[in-house]
């Protein structure tokens, strides 16, 4: 697939300039998303060309690799799955999708913090959760390490993502993962570049462990997956398969104001 022309670009400038007019105040519930699997039926991000295509399937096979025992009856993913239901149906989301972008963050894990000092499960920025914890009416400590505000939170936040980028998923990860302000100056520029192709790829795999639509099942020749102990190590995105592991997760900023 070749890069958009001229007339393509122009398209996503008038559709960002729209987003932004459209985007809804902070404590206005979020319309309904996109429940659509892998791509969504708006156009691509330049990014996602024919090498974004290989990036991105080098991407699904090593989340694959992965998969170890990860499914809904996995201890840790239990623990949570009330906060996910309660949170997917609060904000129109699948379930997988919610659980698909904890597994990418934290490995169900809620005390990860990152390097740039992103918190809990769907590892939120401090001052971000913050400003979210107004947005959904928080009752009590903004606490990110709990599991009940941090994925109340992050689903809100990815809901409304979502929704003002048109109910196309992966630019709403993209933007999940880097900040919105990164993902308009990319789709501006060049399109997502590999780190969010990556991240994109991972969680809608990786969705497919906790009942989402199953992907293709890779080739013989894909990665093997790591011993148990080493995937206890790896802990966040940034280490997941070695893919852009000095970028994955660095983009991220503390945006008080992350919908603006």
């Amino acid at each position: 697939m070749s890069a958009p022309g001229p007339a393509k670009s122009a398209f996503y400038a008038l559709s960002l300039a729209a987003a932004a007019l459209l985007a809804l105040g902070c404590g206005a519930t979020p319309k309904k998303t996109s429940k659509a699997h892998g791509h969504s039926s708006s156009s691509r991000p330049a990014g996602d060309d024919g090498s974004g295509t290989a990036i991105a399937e080098r991407a699904r096979l090593a989340t694959l690799a992965r998969h170890g025992t990860w499914d809904l009856e996995d201890e840790r993913v239990r623990a949570v799955s009330k906060f996910v239901a309660r949170a997917a149906s609060e904000n129109g989301l699948r379930e997988d999708f919610i659980f698909g972008i904890i597994w990418v963050e934290s490995r169900f894990d809620p005390e990860a913090v990152s390097p740039v000092g992103a918190r809990g499960l769907m590892q939120l920025m401090p001052r971000t959760a913050d400003y979210l914890a107004e947005c959904i009416g928080w009752r009590g400590r903004v606490d990110s390490f709990d599991p009940e505000f941090n994925i109340a939170a992050g689903s809100y936040y990815i809901a409304r993502l979502v929704d003002q980028f048109g109910g196309d998923e992966e630019v709403a990860l993209a933007a999940y993962n880097a900040g919105p302000t990164n993902v308009n100056r990319w789709l501006r520029a060049d399109g997502l570049p590999k780190v969010s192709i990556e991240y994109h790829t991972m969680v809608q795999t990786a969705r497919g462990f906790f009942g989402g639509k199953a992907p293709p099942a890779g080739p013989a020749a894909s990665p093997p997956a790591p011993a148990a102990d080493d995937l206890d190590r790896l802990g966040l995105a940034i280490l997941i398969a070695g893919l852009s592991e000095d970028q994955f997760g660095l983009q991220r900023t503390d945006d008080p104001t992350p919908f603006q």
